[in-house]
This record gives structure tokens, sequence and C-alpha cells, in this order.
């Protein structure tokens, strides 16, 4: 009761540095729940150095949905670049987010290099590169191991040339946080005798499996590729690093009379599906564009997994809101971070169709989470970040 009470009228009023360690706390009792935005940002006006920024939005789960009051706290930190450390990172313009667990975040600032941090404890580490050569596409993961209790990235690289008129299958290493290494493993369940898949945008990490939209695509390469591309839910579990695969809903799929494949070229490229955990399940969440309601938001909740296998049920439906350029997270089963058209982050609950503004505005180029704090070290050498 006390807990409740200061998060409802004490703790806003604190500074923020001061609420670090409280607010971790108070989110293992599910009273707020954390949205981590990373993006860069230059030092100071004067200067063309930048750092890697990252802003804790602290919501409360619990507030009066009939006055819609949203109560917030936000803590900024940033790690500087000019170390020497971070070689290439300079000249990105932002980090792309691949994946997170337990607090630690796998970043991917440019092609060639991944960056494990756990910004609540200020760590950050620069991965070694890569032990594949001449990869064209690369999808990356990043999970925890339950069985060997080790955190995991696996790299899943594809190939544009063709071997003999066929698409080559994908290769597979994985980098283990204990050893500070990359192995190479096989493929395992990545293909067919006449097909591949192809994981192609991480989506989240939960309960030992990391997950991916992508791809089926037949061996034998045509003039247009994507026209044979059936997109799906690809997945890994990190012990036993074996993949398997799983159809999106019967009703994101156009079929050719005779053909196997779906033929839907827009897809993968115009529609914003991605995998989430809603209402501790794995769901699907984004466009549907052969519903009754054309650009309609939905949620396909995955029922009976048993982590090979399972089937989609469609649990809510509600149309996109004008003035709203990207829908960010669900941080609630229903309510939803969203940026405006002015670049305004704003939470929307489905149940009142009301919105709030947060104080997250004038970001640019960034990308978000919903975060958990934690005390777990992302490497065995540490880099600080700046006290800022």
């Amino acid at each position: 009761m006390w807990e409740e009470m200061a998060l409802r009228h004490i703790l806003p009023r604190l500074p923020s540095k001061s609420l670090m360690h409280h607010l971790s706390n108070s989110m293992q009792s599910k009273l707020s729940t954390c949205v981590l935005f990373s993006r860069f940002v230059q030092s100071d006006a004067n200067s063309d150095e930048k750092e890697l920024a990252f802003s804790f939005l602290y919501l409360r789960n619990d507030y009066d949905d009939d006055e819609h009051n949203v109560n917030f706290v936000v803590e900024d930190i940033k790690f500087p670049l000019s170390s020497g450390r971070f070689i290439g990172l300079e000249d990105v313009e932002s980090p792309s987010i691949l994946g997170h667990c337990n607090g630690i975040v796998c970043l991917s600032p440019c092609s060639d290099n991944l960056v494990l941090c756990n910004p609540a404890i200020k760590e950050i580490k620069l991965l070694p590169k890569s032990g594949l050569p001449d990869w064209w596409g690369c999808a990356v993961g990043f999970g925890y191991d339950p069985k060997s209790k080790d955190y995991k990235v696996s790299r899943i690289a594809s190939y544009q040339a063709e071997i003999d008129g066929l698409i080559p299958p994908p290769r597979v290493e994985i980098y283990t946080l204990s050893t500070d290494s990359w192995r190479e493993i096989r493929n395992n369940s990545l293909e067919t005798d006449t097909t591949c898949f192809f994981p192609d945008y991480f989506q989240m990490y939960f309960q030992g499996i990391c997950y991916w939209v992508g791809y089926e695509q037949p061996k034998q390469s045509v003039e247009y590729e994507d026209e044979e591309q059936k997109p799906m839910v690809i997945f890994f579990d990190t012990g036993d690093e074996i993949f398997h695969n799983l159809l999106f809903p019967d009703s994101f799929y156009m079929y050719e009379e005779g053909s196997s494949y779906a033929y839907e070229m827009s897809y993968l490229m115009y529609c914003d599906l991605r995998i989430i955990l809603w209402n501790g399940s794995i769901a699907l969440f984004g466009f549907n564009r052969f519903s009754v309601f054309p650009d309609s938001y939905g949620v396909w909740v995955l029922d009976d997994f048993d982590g090979a296998k399972g089937s989609w049920t469609k649990h809510l439906t509600f149309e996109p809101l004008m003035g709203i350029k990207r829908v960010l997270e669900f941080w609630r089963t229903d309510e939803i971070l969203m940026v405006t058209e002015d670049g305004d982050v704003v939470t929307f609950n489905l149940a009142t169709e009301k919105l709030k503004n947060l104080p997250m505005n004038s970001l640019s180029d960034f990308e978000t989470i919903v975060y958990v704090n934690s005390l777990v070290s992302s490497e065995r050498c540490i880099t600080c970040a700046s006290n800022n």
C-alpha cells in the first residue's frame, strides 16, 4: 500500500536521478512499465561528436482509465563514442535495436558491428567480427539459453551468388557471451530439398525462443524471386539450437491455384506486422490488408503453442488514427505508444479511445522497446557511460 502511494504521489515529484533503483524494484511488482528509447545525439551544439543516448520512460500501470491520467518519469543516460573502441559508429545516423533480454540490449549501429549494452547499469560491449565471409544479407537475434545459462547472439547469413542455378541455403553462427566468440553451426531446419527459410526482421525473445518475421523461398532461382516468397514466423530454440517455422493466419495469404506459395509481393514491403508479447502470450500485431476493414490493425494470439507449432486466434481490430505517423509498442494490453506526424509521442487507450501526450517529443531516428531493468552484466570487459 505504501509503495503504491509513493508511486502515485511522491515519486513523480522527485528528481529522475533518484528514481532509478526504486523504479527498477517497482517494475518487479508490476506497478510500472519502462519503455526504452535509443538514438544518437550530438554531444553539444558546437561539437560534431555524437553520443549513444537512452531515455527510460516509466509509465504507471494502474492509472484511472476514466480520467486517463498517465503518470510518468523520464531518465536519460548517454554513452560517448569518442573513446576509440567504437570505430565505425560515428558516421551512423541511428542505432538499430536487434533484440533485448533481461535488461541487455543488442544494437546494430552499422552492418559490420554488433553491440551488447545494459543501459540501466551503464555497460556496453562491442562484439568481435563475424566469422562468416562474403555474406549479402544478415538476420540477427539475441536471447538467453536456459540450458547453458548463457546469452547468445545468432547470426543467419544469406548469400546473393547462385550455385548451379540454385539459391544457396543460409549459414548460421552463434556468439556466446561467456566465451566472447563466434562458432558456426548447421542451419538446422532452415532448408528442405526444394526451399530455404530466411529469417528477416527479428522481433523478440521469450522463454528460450527467438522470433523473426521471415519467409520461405524456392531454391530454384527465378527472375523475380519476391513473387514466390512465402512470409511466416521463423523461430529459434536457443538451447537446442534448432530453427522452426509457423505460417501466419490464413487471412494473410493469397494463393494461386495449383501452387503452394503465397503470391503477395507487397506483404513484407508494406504491411507493418510484428511479433509481440500480448497479455502474456505470443501474438501478431499489425495490418491485414485482406480483412473486411482495409488497413485495419489486428492482434492474433498464438494458441496451443508447444515450441514447434500452434494456431492463431484473432482478438481485436481497430482502425488507424488520423495524424499518427508510427505505431511503437503495446505497453499494456489496451494501451499503445504512437508517434504523431509532428513527432510527439502519445499513448492511445483502446477502451476509452483517448490519446495522451508524453514528454518524448522532438525525437528523430529512434528505436524503442518495452524494457526491464536488471543488474546483468553485458560483458566481462566494461566500458562505462558518462554521468550525464
